[in-house]
């Protein structure tokens, strides 16, 4: 009997065809003015990672760690360079936050926050949208963006299904529900340094340059803006797109799901014990520098799986930790170190806001704000575009006579979040389930991403001078 050949993944191997091309082209291909070889193939890896990366050719680990290889064997960084990069602060920064996510989600802590959200909302659409989108965002600030969207997510379908199970794409409920817990998760992820990986980059690309941003002074800035934000975009489109109401029935089976958990349990009281301590070593580092936020996300982490504590177990971690996600900052971390090394980045900035050293602070920051904006459209890697943009941003800042400190926040904000297509990996979570096609995404999304681009362009440099930063 002849044995079925294994069928081949044809997609797959046109994308890994595409990014050879593309390395093979930053080899061959006339230089630009201002940008040298090296420049040209760092800047090809990283085009080609992200290839790799949105058509999920290979695995996202292995496609990164593949790539960074190709690093020191095309000569642009020497392969002490290329680990140091991998491995740097912002890379075990995620390793120790891994933790909190991992622990909470093994709690019944989110389904309670969901519960008292309904309790709240009662059958009003509208209080469901804005608590599910600002909820989301308040527990996002403490926990990776995609597994508080998948959270929220999963209660708001239960939701649609218990209110008549409308045909994906006909509910304009289930369009603000799955178009807003995205939306809330990347907001969230902006309000904490613990929140997401573009924040970190920000506070060590302004470190090198002797600007020390706190944990506690970005909380400052991070809650009302965020905040700000999501109590906008969830009123927005509610009016945009009317939902429906949810019926009593639905409410009832809704309750049911949050319901019984009963007081919380010894091990849920140990993992808020240790998330709270990690959070007030966070702000005592305002005062006490040895605090190093990545330090002790590291021992938080090892805090959990304590015995006596035991929250998680290192079996937890290993398997439910995200490490796709993981390892592609640490990928995009030598990428980025490339890219600065080489020059590419500065490239980038110069080619795009060559100008910029004759405008006025305040255009400067509408202008990186709008950049940076547009450069997460493009290129749908939060990690990825800080990585690239903030350092050359901040010497750009320093040219221009603007604050270093404010562009890097408003770097770091919209590095993070996107609003108008479901190219980022949280929207694309939701955009799965079909509620909402790509257009009802884009229809919606242009006025909160113009109205963003202008408000954070303003708050955030408001927000850094009255808090002493230059």
């Amino acid at each position: 009997m002849l044995k079925e050949k294994p069928k081949t993944n044809t997609k797959a191997l046109i994308m890994i065809a595409i990014a050879i091309v593309i390395l093979v082209l930053s080899r061959v291909l006339p230089l630009p003015e201002g940008l040298s070889r090296e420049g040209l193939t760092a800047l090809a890896i990283m085009i080609a990672a992200l290839v790799l990366w949105i058509s999920e050719a290979m695995n996202m680990a292995v496609t990164t760690i593949l790539l960074c290889c190709m690093l020191p064997f095309l000569g642009v960084l020497t392969p002490a360079a290329m680990f140091k990069g991998f491995g740097g602060s912002v890379f075990f920064f995620m390793v120790g936050t891994m933790s909190i996510t991992t622990a909470l989600a093994s709690t019944t802590i989110p389904t309670r926050m969901a519960g008292a959200i309904l309790s709240w909302s009662k059958n009003n659409p509208v209080k469901l949208v804005l608590g599910f989108t600002v909820g989301t965002a308040v527990l996002s600030s403490i926990m990776s963006n995609i597994p508080t969207c998948a959270l929220f997510a999963s209660l708001g379908i239960a939701i649609m299904k218990a209110n008549g199970d409308p045909k994906p794409g006909t509910s304009n409920l289930g369009k603000c529900l799955m178009i807003g817990i995205p939306a809330g998760s990347v907001i969230g992820g902006f309000m904490t340094p613990a929140g997401g990986p573009t924040n970190i980059v920000a506070i060590n690309a302004l470190e090198a340059v002797g600007i020390r941003v706190t944990f506690l002074d970005w909380m400052i800035m991070g809650y009302p803006i965020g905040l700000i934000c999501a109590i906008l975009f969830a009123l927005w489109i509610c009016l945009f797109y009317k939902p429906e109401k949810i019926s009593d029935e639905a409410l009832g089976i809704a309750h049911e799901m949050v319901s019984g958990s009963g007081p919380l349990t010894s091990r849920e009281i140990k993992c808020m014990v240790v998330i709270i301590l990690m959070f007030v070593t966070w702000i005592a580092s305002t005062w006490i520098p040895i605090f190093n936020t990545t330090v002790v996300a590291l021992f938080g982490t090892c805090l959990f799986m304590c015995p006596g504590i035991e929250v998680i177990t290192w079996q937890d971690y290993v398997e439910k930790g995200g490490w796709d996600g993981t390892f592609l900052v640490g990928g995009v971390g030598a990428m980025a170190e490339a890219a600065l090394s080489t020059g590419a980045a500065s490239w980038i900035i110069s080619s795009t806001l060559g100008g910029a050293a004759g405008w006025s602070p305040a255009v400067v920051c509408l202008a990186v704000s709008a950049l940076i904006c547009v450069l997460h459209w493009l290129c749908p890697s939060g990690p990825a575009v800080a990585g690239l943009a903030v350092a050359p941003i901040i010497i750009l800042a320093q040219s221009a006579g603007a604050s270093p400190t404010a562009l890097a926040v408003i770097t770091a904000f919209w590095s993070g979040v996107t609003f108008l297509l479901p190219t980022d990996a949280v929207p694309m979570f939701t955009y799965g389930f079909h509620y909402y096609s790509i257009m009802d995404m884009v229809k919606e999304g242009w006025v909160p991403s113009i109205v963003f681009v202008v408000f954070t362009a303003f708050a955030i440099p408001f927000m850094t001078g009255i808090l002493g930063y230059a």
